[in-house]
């Protein structure tokens, strides 16, 4: 009987360590996932940046280019206009 005594401790004592296993792993592999959400959620704000970023240039290059219409518009009109008189 002492036998089965000594064995059921170092049973549940296993079976003790073991749950803590899983706890740590556990906890483990949630900062992983967490992590790597957060890395991912970074990458898709990098590349996101990025297009906003070429809107922007693009978006800059037409309003300036539209401007520079308008400005030549106007001094052509003055000149013709200076010529008339």
């Amino acid at each position: 009987m002492p036998v089965r005594s000594s064995e059921t401790r170092r049973i549940r004592s296993l079976l003790g360590q073991r749950r803590v296993s899983d706890v740590v792993m556990v906890a483990i592999l949630s900062v992983a996932l967490l992590v790597g959400l957060v890395g991912f959620a970074v990458h898709v704000l990098r590349i996101a940046a990025i297009v906003v970023l070429a809107l922007a240039l693009g978006l800059g290059y037409v309003v300036a280019n539209a401007r520079q219409d308008r400005r030549e518009a106007i001094d052509r009109h003055r000149e013709d206009e200076e010529r008339a008189a």
